[in-house]
C-alpha cells in the first residue's frame, strides 16, 4: 500500500493557477488517509488572492480542526522559475514532514490549440514544464501528477531532440527512477458537464514498489464512471445549470436570491456543486456586457448551432475559413458543454436566453461548487471580471483532479 501507516499525505502544488487541481485532492475521501495541502505556488497575484479567500473558507468547512490547506503566510506570489523560490519549497516540505504528491499544471499557452502558431520549445510557457520536472527532481515525491493541454503530445522540443515535449518529458522522470504513465482523459467521464480533453502524467517512484505489471490499461488512472460503456449517462448542461434564475446581458449583481427547483436528491451533481454553499443565494451569476449587434448574432443561432449559422452577419471576421466551430456556439441543454476556453472570447451562448454564459454558469460546467470564488482584484472589491474569466479558462477541472486522487489513496 502506497505510504503505509501515514494518515495524511502532504501535497505541494505548482502552477496552482485558481487551485482547482489542489482542490481536486483536497477533496479526495478516503476512510483512513487524507491529502493535505501545503504549498500552493503561483505567480499572479490576483490568482494568488483567489488561492488565499478559497483556501480560508475550506479551512472553515473542515471538520475537527484539521488543517488541509497551506497557511496563508505560505500562499504569497511566487516566481517558481527562480533558485530562491526552489530552495524555499524543498524547505517548507522538510519543516511539514516530508512531501507525498507534486501536483501542477505547467502554463500550457504554447501547446494549445488556439496559438497553434507558437508550438516550440522556444515559447517561454513550454519553458515551464521543465521548471516541473526540476522539482520532481529536486523534491524527489513518490509520486507526481502533470496536468498539460493535449498539444504537449505533438509539439516537438525544438533544439534538443526531435521528440515531443511529453514524451522528452516523459524520458527524464524515467532517468530519475519513476514508473511513469502518460493518459488522455475527458473531463466528461468523471461527471463533469464538459468535454475537456487533458494530457496527465503520472509517475510512481521506483522505491515505492510497484511495477507496470501492478496495473491495467488504465495505469494508476480511474476508469471512467460516466457514459455509455458504463450505462450511466454524461452529465448534461441543464443537469448543471437548469436550476440557475434567468438573467439578461451584462448582468452585473453579484448576489442574487437563489431557490432549488426540486430535492437535491434528484440531481446528484447539483446537489455536489451546492453542498457548502449559503442557502437561499447564488453568487457570481453575471455576464459580461455583449454589444445590440452581437446580441442579435445571438437570437439567429438555433442550440447546437455556430457562426455558421450567420455568416452573413459575420462581416467583421476577415478569415472565416479559419474561425473555430466552437465561435458563436450555442449549447444544447441535453448534452455536456463543449470545451469551455475563454468562454467571452468565443462568444459561447446559453441554451436557450440570448445572451453569454454567466460567470457561474461556466464554473459548474467545470465541476467549481458554488461556494468557490474566482477573485477580480486584489483587495477583495467588486469587479475584474476578466481576471476570473481567464483564470476558469485556464483551471483543472476539480471532478478529474479528484478522481485521480480518490484512485492514488486506494493505491
Amino acid at each position: 500500500m502506497l505510504l503505509k501507516g501515514k494518515s495524511c499525505l502532504n501535497v505541494i502544488e505548482l502552477f496552482a493557477g485558481a487551485g482547482g487541481m489542489g482542490l481536486g485532492f483536497v477533496l479526495a475521501e478516503h476512510s483512513r488517509k487524507r491529502f493535505r495541502l501545503i504549498f500552493s505556488g503561483e505567480i499572479h497575484p490576483i490568482y494568488v488572492q483567489t488561492l488565499k479567500q478559497n483556501h480560508s473558507f475550506l479551512s472553515q468547512m473542515q471538520r475537527n480542526g484539521s488543517n488541509l490547506v497551506p497557511e496563508p503566510k505560505n500562499t504569497i506570489p511566487v516566481d517558481l522559475d527562480s533558485k530562491i523560490a526552489l530552495e524555499q519549497v524543498v524547505s517548507l516540505a522538510h519543516a511539514k514532514g516530508g512531501i507525498d504528491v507534486l501536483i501542477g499544471g505547467p502554463p500550457c499557452q504554447g501547446f494549445s490549440n488556439a496559438n497553434r502558431n507558437s508550438w516550440s520549445s522556444d515559447n517561454p510557457n513550454n519553458r515551464l514544464v521543465n521548471v516541473f520536472v526540476n522539482y520532481v527532481h529536486k523534491l524527489r515525491p513518490p509520486i507526481f501528477l502533470m496536468e498539460n493541454v493535449p498539444g504537449i503530445v505533438w509539439t516537438a522540443e525544438n533544439g534538443k531532440s526531435n521528440l515531443s515535449v511529453a514524451e522528452y518529458t516523459l524520458r527524464r522522470m524515467k532517468s530519475y527512477g519513476y514508473l511513469v504513465f502518460p493518459k488522455l482523459l475527458d473531463a466528461v467521464w468523471f461527471g463533469v458537464p464538459q468535454h475537456r480533453m487533458r494530457f496527465f502524467l503520472l509517475g510512481i517512484h521506483r522505491d515505492v514498489g510497484y511495477h507496470k505489471d501492478d496495473f491495467g490499461d488504465w495505469g494508476p488512472f480511474p476508469t471512467p464512471t460516466q457514459g455509455p460503456a458504463m450505462n450511466r449517462p454524461f452529465i448534461t448542461i441543464r443537469d448543471a445549470i437548469g436550476d440557475l434564475p434567468a438573467i439578461e446581458n451584462g448582468h452585473i449583481q453579484d448576489q442574487i436570491d437563489y431557490r432549488e427547483p426540486f430535492p437535491l436528491t434528484e440531481n446528484a451533481f447539483l446537489a455536489l456543486m451546492r453542498k457548502g454553499a449559503p442557502e437561499g443565494v447564488v453568487f457570481d451569476h453575471v455576464t459580461s456586457q455583449h454589444a445590440e449587434y452581437v446580441i442579435e448574432r445571438y437570437k439567429r443561432i438555433p442550440a447546437g448551432g455556430n457562426w455558421r449559422d450567420i455568416v452573413s452577419m459575420m462581416s467583421n471576421y476577415t478569415q472565416l475559413n479559419r474561425t473555430h466551430s466552437n465561435i458563436y456556439k450555442r449549447l444544447k441543454w441535453d448534452e455536456p458543454s463543449i470545451t469551455i476556453g475563454h468562454y467571452r472570447k468565443s462568444m459561447i451562448i446559453h441554451p436557450e436566453q440570448n445572451r453569454g454564459l454567466s460567470l457561474r454558469e461556466a464554473c459548474r460546467l467545470q465541476s467549481f461548487p458554488d461556494w468557490f470564488r474566482f477573485a477580480g482584484t486584489l483587495n477583495e472589491q467588486p469587479g475584474g471580471l476578466m481576471h476570473k474569466q481567464q483564470q476558469l479558462a485556464n483551471a483543472v477541472c476539480p471532478l478529474v483532479s479528484k478522481a485521480i486522487a480518490d484512485f492514488i489513496l486506494e493505491l
